[in-house]
């Protein structure tokens, strides 16, 4: 059996991925006190893509990486990273913001093909070069196929749901081949654009 815990939980209209880092600012009361008391014990929430009311139960734990700036009102600036995927197993409204119970999703067991590692690197790489405007985190240190899936899934710039269907994939093999195949139709098109307009294939 999976391990099972107790974890507040924060519906944002994202998807959180394992090593992501993102900026938050903490303006809602419920928040202000979920975010306080992770400060004072070191401890994590996690991020579950929707509402309130609607909301994946597979989500990801976060870790308070940075506290940027607190006002004298309560409200903060933050910046989280993503720590490991979890799902919700049951709804806890006992506090003045959602919690539930839930279990941590580990990777499948198995090694990537390194060729298929070193691929996904060098199309990322070329991503970069033609200018797509997807944020930049360095990946030269990223031998491991779950870190790698991860890490570039978290700078496409893709929608929600497939976001999602990356985030629930338990094959890092499976999930660095759909990240490969987004890669290679993103260029494919960038490609294309470059060729037709003689431009040098940036795209606005």
């Amino acid at each position: 059996m999976n391990k099972q815990f107790e974890l507040p939980l924060f519906p944002l209209e994202m998807v959180m991925f394992p090593q992501r880092n993102v900026p938050l600012h903490i303006f809602e009361e419920r928040y202000k006190e979920m975010i306080a008391g992770c400060l004072e014990d070191e401890s994590e929430f996690g991020i579950v893509s929707g509402r309130d009311d609607a909301f994946q139960t597979i989500g990801c734990s976060a870790k308070i990486a940075s506290l940027v700036n607190q006002f004298p009102d309560g409200r903060m600036n933050i910046v989280i990273r993503g720590r490991r995927r979890f799902r919700v197993l049951e709804r806890i409204d006992i506090h003045s913001y959602i919690s539930g119970v839930v279990e941590e999703i580990p990777d499948e067991l198995g090694e990537a093909d390194p060729n298929l590692v070193a691929k996904v690197k060098a199309l990322y790489q070329e991503a970069v070069k033609l200018s797509l405007g997807w944020h930049v985190p360095d990946k030269s240190t990223d031998t491991d196929a779950g870190e790698l899936s991860y890490s570039v899934a978290a700078s496409l710039n893709l929608p929600l749901k497939e976001q999602q269907d990356l985030l629930e994939m338990r094959s890092p093999r499976d999930r660095l081949s759909r990240v490969e195949g987004v890669l290679e139709n993103a260029l494919d098109s960038v490609r294309e654009v470059k060729r037709r307009s003689g431009s040098n294939g940036h795209l606005a």
